[in-house]
């Protein structure tokens, strides 16, 4: 294996990685990329919890934000937020079956923090406090976690498991464990199960970023050297036996959105640490990928009428094992029609398997996606990057850079022909550890379910049956656009430093920004003044679901598999979101080759489809979502809200009768309206490449935009319950209460920038006096959220404190909460409060010079709450004139 990735004996790293271990039994890793993320695993994971520690792995998780030797209770917290970090965006931790992780994204210009954070991470490692009032307090706040998983998909889950997980150690160590536990585990059994496992020989720390590796790992070093070396409890291994007989299950859930049915293998996970792994858990992959590629196009091309979606999917299920499984959504509730159409999809590909050219088709399209991740380093996901070094840790397998991975994959993947996927397929086949499942949503449906023995008799017959060999239609891969030769740019405005004002000749306005940044990414985004207010009632609730199925069907020319390749082929990708007064259309492409993006945005206006099959599908999904609403209490509550808040007919759902009248024409001319005249869209451009360069594709495919015969009136917002509300919800959804309390306030002066920031920084203050009340004083609640919204246009400021608490306090909690919004109205805001909001909202305007994703929603937040594309650009100036409360 001469010059391969994997003729090194652990780590393949890419250039500028480094690796060390300490004398006490810890790993560091380090790995060069543009921005910077640290992060440190623990490989104690729930599998190694003994019966009475079921939920302690992920309990200790918690406390870690809970109090350590010098960050005492809230510090730990305290002391990120001090440095401008933010939960959720640069801090968080997870535990999963096999680790637990702590993650800390910091910002290039804030090296001198990283000291600090390392000696938290130190303290994490051995100097958690574990108060007995901390651990109290958490208790709630993981049983709430825990209640707001208790939907559907939970349910399913659970009611799977005993198939999916039969003889693995996973099927009775879920990772948040059991609530038994959660409510009686002491403070002494956390610290017990923290100093067994939290040792540095179970510990790997990472960093990735703009950081020399020497000067990284010999900071890792100097604190890593500091740890004790104690060695952690043996890590024990528990195989997998495989259930070598078939198996039938049926899960009847009211809140199952569809009915379906599905076929389930188990077998041997495959970890890559060779050539040969490397080739098979890519045949593994194209097949799921060749399955789910073909049954999309059966259904668009209406082939396949009796079933409405369908995939095919892979997941680890034990350390040591995987499951492939392929479903089929029925229509109708016809369950008898959904297993024909997967037994006869399954049998066709068991007699002709798959042909050269679907097999061409899908190697060229992931050989594009691999090229592109090499070409994209500077638009590198940090926290992916971090989580494939800690996985490659874990299993202590080779890390591939995306350079190795597209060099590995362009040479082995030659291997890979329809005779090697046919007997790999083949192998799947006769595989005996399986089950089917059946979904079910009622009872008449359960009632329609198949026997195992009518499974068995309907295997058999597919078996028999001669089917024909599916024909695969080609990609027709060109977008052909009609410009208008009369097309120009007619003014141009300077709006700031590398911010540009256009105005083209067909009326639609663009505004271009230059990056700062080193990404290579062009952002296009289509602002339309039109969004579903924009339409009556009976038609505002269909306007995203249409939306969505323009996304899902193609555009101009190409159906919705050959845009996919051809977006891939062309580094594109593109996205849309209705929402109230506005409709985005957000394209990405390419500094070096935008002419895709120009193209794609443009067909995406003019030729856009809607698919008469994908239009069912979803039409009938929402039918049925509609149907179980009543058993899905966040959505329902979530309604529920909306409609209190509002005396306007468009919060209303629509009944399932008025959502079966539209057709896909429907649907399609709905969706049209809302990009039907450019001079109601604004194009927002943005990316690190000069004006001359787009000037001729702004004017060929945004300025030959036309108007549409069928113009759509502008939004006019909802019409409030009164001009000056109080309005508190609550529902009662054992064991739960969630209370939402809503103020409007009428503004006296116009809500700008200015106020807007003073209010959100007045907002931040009043959020952790509620978070840090709550805990202390023992109220009952499990979460909280303090939220502002401003409506500059209406001079509107409106207020929302939402909170889930134990059923029978929440009039408690909520005379708690007003009680403490009261004394900070009364105290104001100190200057170190201040200036802890002024070095969050620094970070963010640091990572929104360097992120073109982040500038572009700027600019577009400017646009649509300001109506000024430039007002972004006295942010850092108020910032720093921001007054002290």
């Amino acid at each position: 294996m001469s010059g391969s990735a994997f003729a090194v004996t652990h780590h393949a790293f890419s250039s500028g990685a480094g690796r060390t271990s300490d004398g006490n039994g810890s790993h560091a890793s380090t790995l060069k990329s543009p921005s910077y993320t640290k992060s440190v695993s623990w490989q104690h994971y729930p599998l190694q919890e003994e019966d009475n520690e079921r939920g302690v792995a992920h309990f200790v998780e918690h406390m870690m934000f809970n109090g350590t030797k010098t960050w005492p209770g809230n510090k730990v917290i305290e002391t990120f937020e001090s440095m401008g970090l933010r939960f959720g965006r640069d801090v968080n931790a997870y535990t999963s079956y096999d680790e637990t992780v702590y993650q800390v994204s910091l910002p290039t210009t804030q090296k001198q923090n990283l000291q600090q954070v390392m000696a938290i991470f130190s303290e994490w490692s051995n100097a958690a406090t574990f108060e007995k009032l901390e651990v109290d307090a958490e208790r709630g706040v993981i049983t709430e976690e825990w209640r707001a998983h208790q939907d559907a998909k939970w349910r399913t889950s659970q009611a799977r498991r005993p198939f999916l997980l039969a003889n693995t150690r996973n099927l009775d160590r879920e990772p948040i464990g059991l609530m038994d536990t959660v409510a009686t585990v002491t403070p002494a059994q956390l610290r017990q199960f923290y100093q067994r496992w939290y040792q540095p020989n179970n510990m790997t720390f990472i960093v990735v970023g703009d950081i020399d590796s020497k000067e990284a790992l010999a900071l890792i070093k100097d604190n890593l050297s500091k740890l004790p070396a104690n060695k952690a409890a043996e890590n024990r291994v528990w195989p997998t036996k495989a259930e070598n007989h078939l198996r039938f299950n049926i899960i009847n859930d009211k809140e199952n959105r569809v009915n379906g049915i599905a076929l389930y293998y188990r077998l041997p996970m495959v970890q890559v640490n060779d050539e040969q792994s490397f080739v098979e858990q890519a045949e593994w992959s194209m097949l799921v990928q060749l399955f789910n590629q073909r049954l999309q196009e059966r259904i668009q091309s209406g082939e396949l009428k009796t079933i409405s979606g369908g995939t095919a999917r892979s997941v680890k299920i034990a350390p040591d094992y995987q499951s492939l499984f392929f479903r089929v959504n029925a229509r109708d509730d016809n369950m008898q029609d959904a297993a024909n159409a997967l037994m006869a999809e399954l049998a066709t590909i068991d007699q002709h398997g798959f042909s050269a050219e679907e097999l061409d088709d899908v190697k060229s399209t992931r050989l594009t996606w691999l090229k592109n991740a090499v070409d994209q380093q500077a638009e590198r996901d940090l926290r992916m990057l971090t989580s494939r070094l800690a996985s490659s840790s874990l299993n202590n397998t080779p890390f591939l850079s995306p350079e190795e991975t597209y060099q590995l994959s362009k040479r082995l993947w030659q291997q890979i022909t329809v005779q090697s996927l046919a007997e790999k397929w083949q192998q799947l086949r006769k595989n005996q550890d399986a089950f089917w499942e059946q979904m079910v949503n009622n009872e008449l449906a359960a009632k329609k379910a198949l026997s195992p023995a009518a499974i068995l008799a309907l295997e058999k017959e597919y078996a028999n049956k001669k089917l024909a060999a599916y024909i695969f239609p080609g990609r027709n891969l060109s977008l052909t656009v009609d410009a208008d030769p009369q097309a120009e740019i007619s003014s141009k405005e300077t709006l700031a430093e590398n911010l540009t004002s256009l105005t083209l000749s067909n009326g639609a306005k663009v505004i271009l920004a230059k990056s700062a940044g080193e990404e290579q990414k062009l952002q296009i985004i289509a602002v339309s003044n039109k969004g579903d207010l924009s339409f009556p009632a009976q038609q505002k609730s269909l306007i995203a679901l249409a939306n969505k199925a323009v996304s899902g069907s193609g555009v101009g020319e190409l159906s919705s598999s050959s845009l996919k390749r051809w977006s891939a082929e062309n580094s594109v990708t593109m996205s849309s979101k209705v929402s109230g007064m506005n409709t985005l259309l957000s394209v990405s492409a390419r500094t070096n080759n935008p002419e895709p993006g120009f193209q794609l945005i443009n067909q995406r206006i003019t030729h856009s489809t809607i698919n008469d099959n994908i239009w069912a599908s979803l039409q009938n999904a929402q039918i049925q979502a509609l149907k179980t609403l009543d058993q899905r209490p966040a959505e329902k509550f979530a309604q529920l809200m909306y409609e209190t808040r509002y005396a306007d007919d468009r919060t209303k759902l629509l009944q399932e009768n008025q959502i079966a009248q539209f057709t896909a024409a429907d649907a399609l001319a709905a969706d049209r309206q809302l990009f039907s005249s450019p001079a109601d869209i604004t194009f927002v451009i943005v990316g690190n490449v000069a004006e001359d360069k787009l000037v001729a594709l702004i004017t060929r495919y945004l300025g030959s935009i036309k108007h549409s015969d069928s113009p759509l009136a502008a939004g006019k917002p909802l019409t409030r319950a009164t001009d000056n509300a109080s309005v508190t919800v609550k529902e009662q959804n054992e064991p739960v209460a969630q209370v939402s309390q809503w103020k409007r306030y009428d503004s006296r002066t116009p809500v700008n920038l200015a106020t807007r920031m003073a209010l959100d920084a007045f907002n931040v203050a009043l959020a952790k006096d509620l978070r840090v009340n709550i805990r202390e004083q023992a109220s009952g609640a499990y979460s909280v959220s303090s939220r502002l919204s401003v409506d500059p246009q209406a001079k509107d400021i409106s207020h929302l404190l939402a909170f889930t608490c134990q059923p029978e306090r929440h009039d408690e909690q909520l005379t708690l909460a007003n009680e403490v919004m009261v004394k900070r109205l009364t105290k104001g805001i100190s200057e170190q409060e201040l200036n802890e909001y002024q070095q969050n909202v620094q970070r963010s305007l640091d990572i929104q010079q360097r992120s073109v994703q982040q500038l572009a929603n700027t600019i577009i937040n400017s646009l649509i709450q300001y109506d000024d594309p430039a007002a972004w650009t006295e942010q850092e100036q108020l910032l720093v004139m921001l007054p002290t409360y």
